[in-house]
């Protein structure tokens, strides 16, 4: 019997929806996978957890949303945004996680912003499989797979940097809409980091029409205008009432913690000097596989560049946040996070039309180093908690107990042994278009939930103060007053202050401060000659398993 046609366009229209869909939902399940895994389930850890749990947790204890204080000290390096969100979370989820673990959610909500932004950007310019494909590009970049899962507030500033670019195409159709955005974007990164993301847009909002004609228009300064607008309440509220509270507070953030940190006069006394090299050691691994797919796309569409807008905001962002970066006179790795948004969305042009012999050989990289890291992860836990011997590798008896807990936890075991089994078939069997930038961001994603499930554990056991700091307390005194401190760290006194609600006295500031107790952190274990043997007798000593740099010792005052 002949079947009847069906009307044209009803039974495709149908399909493609349920196909694109389908899509769509295994595409945002990728993405809570890669943000979420290894946000909960250990303690703050140095360097920036630490102090940013301890502001967390004094934010939620104070209610003072103004003025940030690390133990007792107020800490003006950056401004309030990161801080806000972790101690909402914390509180909303207080009786579920700990504090650290509930603020830690707030790096993984500003991920999740970010790739949603990348993707309506890239949706905006060059549809939805471009959006897609340059989160994908975004995901797979090694520096943002090592520090997505931190309490870090460059996360902030990247989503902040993203939905700013994010308005951006749509400024000839809808200047006022799209000037929105990009100051909504701007203010998100300004109260995360301070002036950084003003000074970014501001430049390359100055260089675009000066270097392209095409953006000397009405339609360009009316956005210009409207971002001016919307970008101006972040800017200004936060700074006005810290101002009002206190001028030093706010001359100690602007001056010496904005402009000092760039130009250079702050460092020696605040850290983070910017070494001879630091970039070259650090920005190819950092923006690895970004800038060879955004180079890539620049030399296949180099004819382009004097009309394609992409090409021209993204190239420009690009150079401007490289050069902020190599003239500061502070460098850390997180702060080329910002540079990964404009990188990604270039690189996505190249990655959506790779030729099948680059495609081959990236995919078949992509499955040796990161399938062979799953199988040395996977090999290297069972020796642990199977084997008596020990394990003869510096590197990694760093970040191990000597005797590590071998209690097998039956839930993460069960995940990621499902995910490894996913992941390898996504990487080695199936074969979908841009096999080789899914098979790199499946892998990298892959190895982070393995060294999450199986190793977090472990090595919480050396990173965290929790259990160097509670096996101090049964020396203090019942009456033992005040503690002066000397050489403790930031981070150290952040924990001491988060775990045991001790404060101390630093002799650095009140050099004549009058203790019963003096608490000395000692570098690589060595003791102070400034301690006086015949003032001070030891009363306890400490430090954290495998750890050989630091070590506390606590002195009592001789009758």
């Amino acid at each position: 019997m002949r079947q009847v046609p069906q009307a044209p366009g009803s039974r495709p229209e149908s399909g493609q929806r349920f196909v694109l869909a389908a899509r769509t939902w295994t595409f945002v399940c990728f993405v809570l996978l890669y943000a979420l895994p290894g946000l909960i389930g250990h303690e703050p850890w140095k360097q920036d957890e630490t102090y940013i749990a301890e502001i967390v947790r004094s934010m939620s204890a104070t209610g003072d949303l103004v003025v940030p204080t690390m133990a007792g000290e107020t800490f003006m390096e950056k401004p309030p945004l990161y801080y806000w969100a972790a101690a909402a979370i914390a509180k909303c989820l207080a009786p579920i996680l700990p504090l650290a673990d509930g603020a830690r959610l707030a790096s993984g909500l500003f991920v999740l912003l970010a790739c949603a932004a990348v993707a309506r950007c890239g949706r905006r310019w060059r549809g939805p499989e471009f959006g897609r494909t340059a989160v994908f590009v975004l995901l797979a970049c090694l520096g943002l797979e090592a520090y997505a899962h931190l309490m870090l507030t460059d996360l902030a500033l990247l989503a902040g940097v993203a939905i700013g670019l994010a308005g951006l195409p749509r400024w000839q159709q809808r200047p006022v809409a799209s000037g929105c955005e990009i100051g909504t974007g701007v203010g998100i990164g300004f109260l995360a980091k301070g002036l950084l993301a003003p000074g970014i847009f501001a430049l390359t909002a100055l260089l675009l029409p000066l270097v392209f004609s095409r953006w000397r228009r009405q339609a360009y300064l009316r956005t210009v205008l409207a971002a001016l607008a919307a970008a101006l309440p972040w800017l200004l509220i936060w700074p006005a009432v810290l101002y009002v509270r206190s001028p030093a507070l706010f001359a100690d953030w602007f001056w010496l913690n904005n402009i000092g940190r760039f130009v250079g006069f702050s460092v020696p006394e605040l850290g983070a000097p910017h070494d001879d090299g630091f970039w070259l050691r650090n920005l190819w691994w950092i923006t690895l596989p970004a800038v060879p797919l955004a180079l890539l796309s620049l030399w296949r569409e180099r004819q382009a560049l004097r009309t394609k807008e992409l090409l021209q905001a993204c190239v420009l962002m690009s150079i401007v946040v490289l050069v902020v970066l190599v003239f500061s006179a502070s460098a850390r790795g997180g702060y080329a996070l910002p540079l990964l948004i404009p990188l990604s969305l270039l690189g996505a042009a190249s990655a959506v039309s790779l030729g099948p012999r680059a495609e081959r050989v990236w995919r078949w990289s992509g499955q040796l180093v990161f399938g062979s890291i799953a199988a040395l992860v996977w090999l290297a836990w069972g020796y642990i908690m199977f084997s008596n011997n020990p394990l003869h590798l510096d590197a990694v008896y760093a970040q191990l107990a000597p005797s590590p807990d071998r209690r097998l936890h039956a839930a993460a075991l069960a995940g990621c042994a499902v995910a490894t089994v996913a992941a390898l078939a996504l990487m080695f069997w199936r074969k979908p278009r841009q096999a080789a930038l899914q098979t790199w961001a499946v892998g990298l994603a892959l190895c982070w939930l393995l060294l999450a499930g199986l190793f977090v554990p472990w090595g919480d056991q050396v990173k965290s103060y929790r259990q160097v700091f509670a096996s101090m307390r049964p020396a203090l005194p019942s009456s033992a007053g005040c503690i002066a401190s000397e050489g403790l760290q930031e981070s150290e006194r952040a924990m001491l202050r988060y775990y045991e609600g001790v404060t101390t006295q630093r002799l650095e500031l009140l050099p004549r401060a009058d203790c019963r107790l003096l608490l000395v952190e000692d570098a690589r274990g060595q003791t102070p000659h400034r301690v006086d043997s015949r003032t001070w007798v030891v009363i306890w000593e400490g430090a954290r398993p495998a750890d050989d740099q630091e070590r506390f010792r606590l002195y009592r005052r001789r009758p």
